[in-house]
């Protein structure tokens, strides 16, 4: 191989090296300056409210609760021996509350990109009824004078309902309602592919 022959090999070798060299920076120039692009999350907000919506009334709280209820006339003995009707019932009733989600309406929903606020219904008692199976007379006296009150009974159940849905109540259903909603909201909208999702529950009052 003459002189000459091997210097061209060699320019031709540097000039590929440089070439090679200038790609790679102009390259890296370019992923430098180039916008860095994010995940953008185009969840409609209207898709995400009859998401919601389809929930219907979520149950997020159950108490199952017991109460002795003493029923009937009131007197002195001798009133009560005669004239009297008493009534002592057990009832166990269960008591559940939640959100209605039909309630939520378009503008209680705000979603920025991979963040999501929710407003939410106060929460409620949904259903307040006694278990009938578990529910009974334990025992029943009449005077001699009376065969008593045909409708004692089902007036006693329907103040036992009454009780137990205030018994609920008192134990802070509608807190424990509020607490399980979020949780479980904030699960579903995680899934959706928000990565914020924060939720407002107004207090709510148990009369």
């Amino acid at each position: 191989m003459g002189l000459g022959m091997a210097k061209r090999i060699i320019f031709i070798l540097i000039t590929l090296v440089i070439l090679v060299v200038v790609i790679v920076g102009v390259a890296s120039i370019f992923r430098w300056v180039s916008p860095k692009s994010d995940y953008v999350f185009n969840t409609n907000s209207r898709t995400v409210i009859k998401q919601v919506q389809s929930l219907n009334r979520l149950e997020t709280a159950q108490f199952t609760i017991e109460k002795v209820i003493d029923a009937g006339t009131n007197g002195n003995i001798f009133q009560q021996f005669l004239f009297g009707d008493k009534l002592l019932l057990i009832a166990q009733g269960d008591v559940i509350a939640g959100v209605d989600m039909t309630k939520v309406k378009e503008n209680d929903l705000q979603i920025d990109n991979t963040a999501v606020r929710l407003t939410l219904p106060p929460p409620e008692i949904l259903i307040a009824t006694l278990n009938n199976d578990q529910t009974r007379v334990y025992d029943r006296k009449t005077g001699l004078l009376t065969k008593g009150d045909k409708d004692l009974e089902a007036k006693a159940r329907d103040q036992a309902t009454k009780i137990i849905r205030q018994a609920a109540c008192d134990g802070h259903i509608l807190d424990t309602a509020a607490t399980n909603a979020r949780n479980q909201l904030t699960a579903l909208l995680k899934s959706l592919g928000f990565a914020t999702v924060i939720i407002t529950i107004p207090q709510a009052s148990c009369s």
